[in-house]
């Protein structure tokens, strides 16, 4: 689905508005730049600020009451403008949490499932998790340090890291404690982490101890990173619901999102609906998957949180993140000659681009074999 850049760019700033107003406001907790949902569908071809709440009022009523009480500060259904352009807004449920799975005695025994158990050689979708905490999320994938070549795993900072204490050098077991995980299977040393440019990420170099491979369990290889698009299609391996699919319906947007004591501002997030009503799209100890474009194989985000209550996934966008540990993703050979077989046709006029080229740098740093 094509929007044209200007109006992209229009929004972002009406979103913007939307989070200097709106965003502290006790029942607001996430706000992007999205496709509009009626009636229970979402409309295609229309943009809209997308105020994501705790609880949604159905009625002016209900509205007026909870601003008496103070659950909510603001009527959010009034448009947004910017220049010439206003652009509509559209007030969903959404109450989210970080995808991990952590022992709680209330919580059922998850299933057994193969993507639980230690694994060598290793790949993007299993369990993995620190030393110190009984809890397990998935390998997001692996990683090359831009500045020194070494090769890390990529997941996100509440899986590999998990403490506001925590220093570098940690272990990662593979599986994670709660899937059985001793010292024993220890198989990187935390590295560094992105929480402080409002990112959900984290990296951990690999001791050698095991191989990991640069493919996604009973996924396709992927082909390298790109940037989200709205309307886009996309799948994802992770530890707790296995592979499942998807659709993104929001992007550019920060949500308030909740870590023990301390409430982080993340920058740089999309949502992902199911593409059946009904269908699972992620769960807790799913965090750490990567979401990856279904028609190319690249890679667009990584997952980190979610609801239950409307079906509802959230990842930062990759390249973002990417940047921001300073790595790039490691790529099997075959998938990057793929990769860079398509961007030489497109160069050439040859093909049309399923998605928006990548700028240079990032196309360049896509097709580098690992």
């Amino acid at each position: 689905m094509q929007f044209d850049p200007m109006m992209l760019a229009r929004a972002r700033l009406a979103m913007r508005v939307g989070i200097r107003n709106h965003l502290f406001d006790p029942n607001v907790r996430m706000v992007s730049v999205g496709l509009p949902e009626k009636g229970g569908k979402i409309i295609e071809n229309q943009l809209a600020i997308r105020y994501h709440v705790v609880e949604k009022y159905h009625s002016q009523i209900q509205l007026e009451a909870a601003l008496e009480n103070g659950s909510t500060q603001s009527d959010l259904r009034a448009p947004i403008r910017v220049g010439q352009f206003t652009f509509e807004t559209d007030v969903v449920q959404g109450k989210y949490l970080p995808h991990v799975w952590g022992w709680n005695p209330w919580q059922p025994t998850p299933p057994p499932n193969p993507r639980a158990q230690r694994a060598d050689p290793m790949r993007g979708g299993l369990s993995i998790s620190d030393e110190f905490h009984n809890s397990y999320g998935t390998l997001g994938g692996k990683v090359i340090d831009r500045a020194t070549g070494v090769e890390m795993i990529l997941s996100n900072w509440h899986v590999l890291v998990a403490d506001w204490g925590a220093r570098a050098g940690q272990r990662i077991y593979q599986p994670g404690r709660l899937d059985g995980g001793r010292s024993g299977d220890a198989v990187a040393t935390l590295t560094r982490h992105a929480m402080g440019a409002n990112l959900d990420a984290a990296v951990a170099t690999l001791n050698g101890s095991r191989q990991l491979l640069t493919d996604q369990l009973n996924l396709n290889p992927v082909a390298g990173a790109a940037l989200a698009q709205l309307g886009m299609e996309v799948t994802k391996s992770g530890r707790r619901t296995d592979v499942t699919r998807g659709r993104i319906v929001d992007v550019d947007a920060t949500v308030r999102m909740t870590y023990g004591p301390v409430t982080k501002l993340i920058h740089n997030v999309m949502s992902i609906e199911p593409l059946v009503s009904f269908e699972q799209v992620s769960g807790p100890g799913d965090s750490g998957s990567l979401w990856i474009d279904t028609a190319t194989n690249l890679a667009v985000g990584l997952h980190f949180a979610g609801s239950d209550f409307p079906e509802r996934g959230l990842a930062i966008d990759l390249p973002t993140v990417l940047d921001a540990l300073n790595v790039r993703l490691a790529i099997a050979p075959a998938a990057a000659s793929a990769r860079r077989a398509a961007w030489s046709g497109i160069q050439l006029g040859i093909v049309a681009p399923a998605a928006t080229p990548m700028p240079a740098s990032q196309a360049q740093e896509a097709l580098v074999a690992r």
